[in-house]
């Protein structure tokens, strides 16, 4: 059964050719307000982890062991791109998300996050390379965290454009809780720089370290743009518990680990203090480790339009989180509940559908289709 809450804002504020289907598989599920399939895009992932795609239809999807793999039109997946860079997985570092360049007929660039290893400290990279057929060439470091880490988790990593070609990034705290409240590093925030690693201009500075847009995060691993209003949204995780969505507005301070609706070892504010407060969270219960963020605009599900989808993988769901016209959450949805395992990724082809990858050591590409008969 698929759970629908609906909850009072009170309690709330607490196109290009596309793949085909891998085989004749999919499946039927009725939600609230629209039918859908479930359709196999592609499978033989290993801990497929971020999805972009590319102007001639094909996708491009990574695998948190380190490897990059197109993704045909027919669903077939290509051997690993050459050139990656060595990456290490141990748990939940590794390869992350990745971002093809608006630009991408002109200048065949493509953008990736990874948590790069030695010795015992790790911490984030963001490169640029350009995708010459099956390989990656000329790659640039464009970003790297100041502060190393000895944890295997908490690097966020979403990469996102705006309207004005620069890049967004979610970058967690790589479990080190009092970076976020740092503001001259860039742990535990969303940057937003240009293309060749520089911040943008427009970003509030001032006391902020350069590049930083927005701060006092855990470990946002959800990131999404308007694109008609150009309103930046974020998950982010809390302590034990404690899921968030978050407006992001420039230059705010969103609490973590100072102010915090999970449970466990991070601290719960008596008072509010000058945070930004999540637009919807669920507390300390239950935890939904919520990772991948789409703002569904496309024809097909005409009632779902405007409204976030999330995925999570504690519960291994794809969540809707309904929005009205001022957005304030008014209810969510779990729209897929327990069919594919840990939902990581959720995105919207230029087909209007809706894409999601499974954390699975078999995991998949998957598309959620209108009923047709």
């Amino acid at each position: 059964m698929h759970r629908l809450f609906r909850l009072p804002l009170a309690v709330a504020l607490g196109a290009a050719a596309i793949p085909a289907m891998a085989e004749d598989t999919s499946f039927e599920i009725v939600s609230s307000q629209h039918t859908f399939m479930v359709e196999t895009v592609a499978e033989g992932l290993e801990n497929p982890w971020g999805l972009d795609f590319l102007p001639d239809g094909r996708m491009i999807v990574t695998e948190r062991p380190g490897r990059i793999r197109l993704v045909d039109a027919d669903g077939t997946l290509s051997d690993p791109l050459a050139n990656v860079p060595e990456i290490v997985s141990e748990f939940r570092d590794g390869l992350l998300d990745i971002a093809v360049s608006p630009s991408f007929s002109e200048d065949s660039t493509v953008f990736f996050a990874y948590s790069l290893k030695e010795g015992d400290m790790r911490w984030l990279q963001v490169a640029s390379a350009q995708l010459d057929g099956t390989a990656l060439t000329d790659l640039t470091v464009i970003h790297e965290a100041e502060v190393k880490s000895t944890h295997d988790q908490g690097f966020g990593s979403r990469i996102r454009f705006d309207d004005a070609g620069n890049m967004l990034i979610s970058v967690g705290d790589h479990n080190e809780p009092p970076t976020s409240q740092d503001p001259s590093n860039t742990l535990g925030s969303i940057i937003r720089i240009a293309t060749d690693g520089t911040p943008a201009a427009d970003n509030p500075g001032g006391d902020l370290n350069p590049a930083i847009l927005a701060y006092g995060f855990k470990n946002p691993q959800g990131l999404a743009i308007h694109p008609e209003t150009g309103d930046v949204w974020a998950t982010d995780h809390g302590g034990v518990g404690g899921g968030e969505i978050n407006a992001v507005a420039a230059g705010e301070n969103y609490g973590w680990p100072e102010r915090t609706y999970g449970s466990g070892d991070a601290p719960r504010a008596a008072t509010i203090g000058d945070f930004v407060e999540p637009v919807f969270t669920w507390g300390a219960a239950p935890t939904v480790a919520l990772s991948g963020l789409e703002i569904y605009t496309g024809a097909d599900f005409p009632l779902w339009q405007g409204d976030l989808f999330t995925g999570s993988l504690t519960q291994a769901a794809l969540i809707r989180v309904m929005l009205d016209f001022d957005n304030r959450v008014v209810g969510t949805e779990y729209v897929i509940d327990g069919d594919l395992g840990r939902i990581r990724e959720v995105r919207q082809g230029p087909d209007g559908m809706l894409y999601i990858l499974n954390d699975e050591v078999e995991g998949g590409i998957y598309r959620l289709a209108p009923k047709t008969d």
